[in-house]
């Protein structure tokens, strides 16, 4: 915040913790960052102007609820614009700001229990029968009959027509079956709205990148930004890319999904 003699100074936390504690309110960031701006004597219209922050986004914030701002990375850059705004360590207000959001709270992993029976199975000893002993020894009988018995031997070099046919196949390669794959295509384009929020931040041009899967239906899912110029166009993006309409990829004549489809829109600063 400003001194009366308008020198900067940075807020200190520590001393914030202890007035709030003093005043009867809640020790935890969001009254930090509500009495460094109260101190300040700003409303949140008034920190949302300055920052280029949306109002409910700030609003979010102090009330550490992630579920109102949008994907991780640009919630944390919005925490940590408001931080360095408010002349707070933006650094602890970040590691903060994670754990009371829940961004750092590990997932729960059900693990499936098995119980082993202490009672192991009695293991059953099978007896031979006699039936068994004379099948075993009528069998050892015949297949000395069988090599007693003289076979017909045939000449070399004269292969049988099962034998040449047999040949024929194995040296035949097969052929490989190729897929016909057919990409998804854009049918139904909406183009993103300018917001006019963004007007004080942005310049001439701005663009966002994004990649977005096709179900088999044509319609687009998975969407995200991978690269912005200026992160105040991301909603509008995605807004925009959540209308559009694909022909879905085919193949051998199947529609299934196509992952990682790439595009690039454009702002243009209105005249």
């Amino acid at each position: 915040m400003t001194s009366k003699d308008g020198t900067a100074e940075i807020y200190d936390m520590e001393d914030a913790r202890r007035q709030r504690a003093e005043n009867g309110d809640d020790d935890d960031l969001g009254a930090l960052l509500r009495g460094a701006r109260e101190d300040q004597c700003l409303t949140l219209a008034e920190a949302a102007a300055k920052t280029h922050i949306k109002e409910h986004h700030l609003k979010a914030i102090e009330a550490l609820d992630a579920s109102a701002l949008p994907a991780r990375p640009y919630a944390i850059g919005f925490v940590r614009a408001y931080a360095e705004f408010l002349d707070l360590d933006a650094v602890e207000v970040v590691d903060l700001f994670k754990v009371g959001a829940g961004f750092d709270a590990p997932k729960a992993i059900e693990v499936e229990k098995f119980e082993v029976s202490d009672k192991a199975a009695p293991t059953e000893k099978p007896e031979l029968s006699l039936l068994a002993v004379i099948a075993i020894l009528a069998f050892i009988l015949w297949c000395a009959w069988q090599i007693t018995l003289p076979h017909e031997v045939r000449q070399l070099g004269s292969p049988t027509q099962e034998t040449a046919l047999v040949e024929t196949v194995a040296r035949t390669p097969s052929a490989p079956v190729a897929e016909a794959v057919i990409d998804a295509r854009l049918v139904e384009r909406v183009e993103p709205v300018y917001p006019i929020g963004c007007l004080t931040s942005a310049g001439p041009f701005e663009t966002v990148t994004l990649s977005l899967s096709v179900t088999p239906q044509g319609r687009v899912a998975g969407e995200r930004i991978v690269e912005a110029t200026n992160t105040c166009f991301g909603d509008a993006a995605l807004i925009a890319v959540r209308r559009w309409k694909f022909k879905p990829m085919t193949v051998d004549g199947r529609p299934r999904s196509a992952h990682d489809q790439r595009f690039q829109l454009m702002f243009q600063r209105p005249l």
